[in-house]
């Protein structure tokens, strides 16, 4: 679809954007602010997200035709790369702080006076205080140092960190501007620190960081990906012997309001998507289905048709309603994956014995229904305006706001990622239980 693409492509040069400013951030943590390099990369990322909202304004997309299909259980998939990327968030948020503060603009004078960075060396250690972190610790050092400036050599003192004990003679780095002595010096026992704040490339550890960071993300995506397989969540009982099957008929999709208790006894109501399916044997079944499948989509693609369906089969004993796994296989090819509920013991379907195996008795080419709308501005309109609030926060940071407002804009930049999903989460159930029929109004004696 023509739509589809359009807006695909603008979230695409959006991530290109906020990538282009995490790159550049890594390739120059330290310059003067504004950073005018970091806004045009935000820019890109604002134009994105703004064509993504246009394409929204017509409304949500046509659903005419037969239904897309894919290799695996898109919500499952839908959700590892979602925790992908809450996690991947950190990272230009955290670059961005960064960024703003390590621009030295005493730094920036000395360079400008034609600063260098130099060895120099310890007059004297006036006091060495080991601080020690939890993996890790370093030396709180103040000493006077020697600068050896055209005028002079001078005796300043000065506080720095160091990560080895320091005594008289040794070297340390220091920038300073040999014919301005007037601007003073910055001084470190890292050369790499200095070299960043006169733009040079991020450090080691952050560069380390951020890698961590990514490897773990990819992470997240693989495991949805991995779990996301249509009859994955059959495969251990399938090689037990512990599946049932039977024949159906797809009767009806709709929505009903799904009651669940946790074990402190805590009741939560959401609206889920519920297929009504009838066996051979006039049995009444219900599958619940993720909340991002659209009944009304659905429903055209599956209600009257024949059908397999599998599940896990109930463990007796237990009291109370029963859930177990399922996938409702139509014509052979296509499936649907939820969970079969049923209220009691009573009600729990015999079925027909399914053969030890590795997988279903189809194969593992299923194809999982993928119902539309994909995109519809009553479902995510409302998640891409807070993402541009999100965007122009680590926007502001650039300007140059000090250490406490920057560290609240990009609390506030990280928060509106959060704020994004939790109004799509609220927008879906918003939307269920416009299906939801109303309750029969009882009737009086």
């Amino acid at each position: 679809m023509t739509r589809t693409r359009v807006i695909n492509a603008c979230l695409m040069a959006a991530g290109v954007g906020m990538l282009a400013a995490a790159v550049r951030v890594l390739l120059r943590p330290s310059a003067a602010l504004p950073r005018w390099d970091l806004l045009a990369c935000l820019a890109l990322v604002v134009v994105g997200l703004a064509g993504a909202l246009v394409c929204l304004r017509r409304g949500p997309f046509p659903q005419g035709g037969r239904a897309e299909t894919r290799s695996h259980w898109w919500p499952d998939r839908n959700g590892g790369w979602i925790a992908a990327g809450m996690c991947a968030g950190i990272v230009p948020v955290g670059l961005f702080f960064y960024a703003a503060l390590s621009f030295s603009p005493e730094a920036a004078r000395i360079t400008e006076a034609k600063g260098r960075i130099q060895a120099i060396s310890v007059q004297k250690v006036l006091s060495s205080e080991y601080v020690r972190k939890k993996h890790s610790g370093h030396y709180k050092v103040v000493a006077r140092l020697s600068v050896p400036f055209d005028a002079g050599t001078r005796s300043e003192k000065a506080e720095f960190t160091s990560e080895h004990w320091l005594e008289s003679g040794d070297k340390v780095w220091a920038l300073y501007a040999p014919s301005s002595a007037e601007l003073g010096f910055v001084v470190d026992a890292d050369r790499e620190a200095l070299e960043e704040k006169l733009g040079g490339t991020g450090h080691p550890l952050m560069l380390m960081g951020v890698g961590v960071l990514t490897v773990c993300c990819s992470l997240f995506g693989f495991l949805g990906e991995f779990f996301s397989r249509t009859s994955r969540s059959l495969r251990r009982p399938l090689k037990k012997g512990l599946c049932r099957s039977l024949p159906v008929t797809v009767k009806s999709v709709g929505v009903v309001v799904d009651e669940t208790t946790d074990t402190k006894g805590v009741t939560t109501k959401q609206p889920k998507p519920r297929l009504e399916l009838e066996g051979c044997e006039g049995e009444r079944l219900e599958v619940l289905l993720d909340p991002v499948v659209d009944p009304s989509h659905l429903s055209r693609e599956t209600k009257g048709l024949q059908a397999k369906l599998y599940w896990v089969r109930f463990a007796a004993g237990r009291p109370g309603p029963k859930r177990v796994s399922a996938v409702l296989v139509l014509d052979g090819q296509r499936c649907v994956q939820g969970v079969l509920r049923v209220a009691g013991e009573s009600e729990c379907p015999e079925g027909d014995p399914v053969p030890a195996a590795e997988s279903l008795p189809e194969g593992d080419g299923l194809r999982a229904i993928r119902t539309h709308p994909a995109w519809d501005p009553k479902l995510h309109a409302e998640g891409l305006w807070w993402l541009v609030a999100g965007v122009v926060a680590l926007g502001a940071v650039v300007f140059g706001v000090g250490r406490w407002g920057a560290g609240i804009l990009c609390l506030v930049a990280y928060g509106c990622l959060f704020i994004a999903r939790m109004v799509m989460k609220d927008s879906r159930t918003r939307y269920l239980k416009g299906f939801v029929p109303d309750p029969e109004p009882e009737t009086g004696q």
